[in-house]
């Protein structure tokens, strides 16, 4: 006994490899003995007795005897980082308590010492099978990992750029310009400009309902005033979003062709929708054609509200322009 080491000893990466290259060898011997309950090789084994007798043969560690001490012995780890060598564990049956333990080999695949199931004794055996994946519990080490530090830091690396990149090819930064125009005024119905929008807004595109937020700066000379719209957004595949927000104005507006003083809310502010074409790609950039409908909330000096005529000669605007949108990623060095 005082021949055998525990795996505390620092071991290079390398080395850590061939130990574990030598445990699953060792193991993969074994394959098609029979299982005998409390049995610890070499002719027979239990599930425990088998990881406890290739551990000591292969690598001279002394593990302790039964699934839920070796259990407890290991360090659990996350699937994505399980290695060739490391062990699975399993609850099978309805005490819920680790009661299963085999070696992993690679490919979803495992050596173990089995009663029953799709077969009995030192079988291999798939963690892809119908009788084992509702029973596979975590994966645990007791041996240093083959990768090398290094690799792993560059691993790492990789996943952390990966979820950062994904997260900036979703964020979506646009810019737009665009003219206004309206056909209906208080007294009169003809073409008349409203002025000149510019809009800046950034939106996550990763679900089919988009949000977002936008900021406008609107020189609205038909009504005569001079608009900072502060915007709510819900995008659509790109070529459909609705918009509410507060505006804030600067001065007291006018209706357009009669020159009546009014005044902007504030609260409600404005509601509209914007349409657009189908987009141009210049690398990650996309330019569309835009067409906007928007419709501001405008008052009386004394805060009454205006008749419905006035209200809509006021309010309802349509603005027509581009809009050039591109990812955050753009920033990052991101493709």
């Amino acid at each position: 006994m005082s021949a055998l080491r525990l795996c505390a000893e620092d071991v290079s990466p390398a080395k850590a490899q061939v130990m574990r290259d030598s445990f699953v060898a060792e193991a993969k011997k074994y394959v098609g003995s029979p299982y005998v309950y409390g049995a610890v090789g070499p002719d027979s084994f239990d599930c425990s007795g088998l990881i406890y007798f290739v551990a000591r043969e292969s690598l001279q560690i002394q593990l302790p005897r039964t699934a839920k001490a070796i259990y407890n012995y290991c360090k659990v780890i996350p699937d994505k980082d399980r290695e060739v060598g490391d062990l699975l564990f399993f609850k099978t049956t309805s005490q819920d308590v680790i009661s299963h333990v085999g070696i992993y080999i690679g490919n979803n695949q495992f050596i173990s010492a089995i009663s029953d199931g799709p077969n009995s004794g030192v079988v291999v055996s798939s963690l892809k099978q119908e009788y084992w994946k509702p029973k596979y519990v975590c994966t645990g080490k007791f041996l240093k990992s083959g990768i090398s530090e290094d690799v792993i830091e560059e691993e790492k690396k990789a996943e952390n750029y990966a979820a950062e990149s994904s997260v900036a090819e979703n964020v979506i930064f646009a810019l737009s310009a665009s003219g206004g125009w309206s056909f209906i005024a208080p007294s009169e119905l003809m073409f008349r400009f409203r002025g000149v929008d510019i809009q800046t807004d950034v939106r996550y595109a990763k679900w089919p309902l988009q949000p977002g937020l936008a900021l406008n700066f609107r020189f609205n000379t038909g009504n005569k005033i001079f608009q900072i719209p502060l915007l709510f957004t819900a995008t659509i595949n790109d070529y459909f979003k609705i918009y509410a927000g507060p505006v804030i104005s600067f001065g007291h507006g006018c209706l357009p062709g009669n020159g009546k003083e009014i005044k902007a809310s504030f609260f409600p502010g404005i509601v509209g929708c914007t349409f657009a074409t189908p987009a141009i790609k210049a690398w990650s950039t996309k330019i569309q054609l835009i067409q906007d409908i928007s419709y501001s909330v405008f008052n009386n000096l004394d805060n009454s509200a205006l008749g419905f005529v006035e209200s809509i000669g006021a309010g309802l605007v349509m603005y027509t322009g581009i809009r050039v949108s591109f990812p955050l990623n753009n920033f990052m060095g991101g493709k």
